[in-house]
């Protein structure tokens, strides 16, 4: 499918338009959707990259676009397995993978990760929305969509400073406190 010609859109239509393109309230009211919300494993997550995704995803049904949780904690064994297919760039071999306790992805309920159909500016729309729920919560999270050229994730959202966090107690460590790290 070749890639439509936005160069004589107006700007101020870029957004709504992505958001029509990705709105679905029929969707939004089936057993589907709602059984979709429950699918991802969230067993040792971190409580506020829970609340994150929750309050990201009725954030988003307010504007009528049906997303859901999609992977929120991978066992070891699911993150080698992810690291070997090459849908994830951390190895578990160290101990640390965002998805351990401290991430979440976020994909659309009927495109996925929209890349067929292809919707202009619908991961610009989700990644905004999504970083004002968390300006909201007071919540420090880095989106994978500002990732650099190469690893970018834009489903992916995850806690500011994980990796220095104990995934027990989700206590940062003190280096990480005190600028040491």
């Amino acid at each position: 499918m070749a890639e439509p010609d936005l160069s004589r859109v107006d700007p101020a239509t870029i957004f709504p338009r992505a958001i029509a393109a990705m709105q679905n309230p029929g969707f939004l009211k089936s057993p589907r959707y709602q059984e979709q919300q429950h699918r991802a494993n969230r067993e040792g997550a971190h409580p506020r990259i829970l609340e994150f995704a929750d309050k990201l995803v009725k954030r988003l049904a307010m504007l009528q676009i049906p997303v859901f949780p999609h992977c929120i904690v991978r066992t070891e064994t699911e993150q080698a397995s992810a690291f070997v297919r090459g849908v994830s760039w951390d190895s578990p071999k160290d101990g640390l993978w965002p998805h351990r306790f401290a991430a979440v992805d976020i994909i659309h309920s009927t495109y996925a990760w929209m890349d067929k159909p292809r919707i202009p500016h619908a991961w610009d729309v989700i990644g905004h929305v999504g970083k004002q729920v968390a300006i909201s919560m007071g919540l420090k999270v880095v989106w994978g969509g500002d990732f650099p050229p190469g690893k970018y994730d834009p489903a992916h959202w995850e806690l500011l400073g994980w990796k220095h966090m104990d995934p027990e107690t989700f206590v940062f460590t003190s280096g990480y406190l005190d600028g040491r790290v």
